[in-house]
């Protein structure tokens, strides 16, 4: 199974997916969503210059990128961890790239988008009350786990990463670095 790609011998796709990507990091990390009129245009014109440049076989990669790019975030939606916005624009990305190049943008993405995670909840992170937490556990755990562990319970807040962001820089490190690309250690 050859699994390399070189998104430079694809050029048009490769400005569709950019221009796509862009669009949708810039309004998600504005406004907080990616609109249908990002992703559907996008999507369907993936489908179309797939067609074009590659006929039967280039619709088959282009839905193959579409359902490897996009199904873990369907079922990362259906279980609440990201937007729908998210899970159409990497299915557009995944059409529009096809089949390998898509599964190592949906991995870069991934992995792009855990690291702003972390940076996110270390920014958020109040020192002080951590310490204090950590030091009262320390001091109930001799009464036992349980009630030690309850005062580590987290606060219920809602935050989230811009997945825009992370799949354009996800798309950028495949572009630019090739050879360190998640797919490229497997090669």
């Amino acid at each position: 199974m050859d699994m390399t790609y070189d998104l430079t011998q694809m050029p048009a796709a490769t400005a569709l997916a950019v221009a796509c990507a862009t669009t949708a990091a810039v309004l998600d990390h504005r406004h907080g969503h990616i609109p249908n009129a990002v992703t559907y245009p996008c999507l369907l014109a993936g489908f179309v210059l797939a067609a074009i440049s590659g006929g039967l076989a280039g619709i088959g990669l282009a839905l193959a990128g579409l359902i490897a790019a996009g199904m873990i975030f369907i079922i990362a939606f259906a279980a609440g961890s990201c937007g729908g916005g998210d899970v159409k624009l990497m299915a557009a990305l995944g059409a529009i790239l096809g089949l390998w190049p898509a599964i190592d943008v949906m991995l870069a993405s991934l992995t792009v988008g855990g690291v702003i995670a972390v940076f996110s909840m270390a920014r958020r992170i109040q020192w002080s009350g951590l310490l204090r937490a950590v030091g009262l556990f320390a001091l109930l755990l001799p009464a036992g786990i349980r009630g030690a562990a309850a005062v580590l319970k987290p606060r219920e807040t809602h935050h989230t990463i811009r997945f825009g962001v992370a799949a354009a820089l996800g798309l950028i490190w495949c572009l630019f670095i090739p050879d360190f690309t998640p797919l490229a250690f497997v090669r």
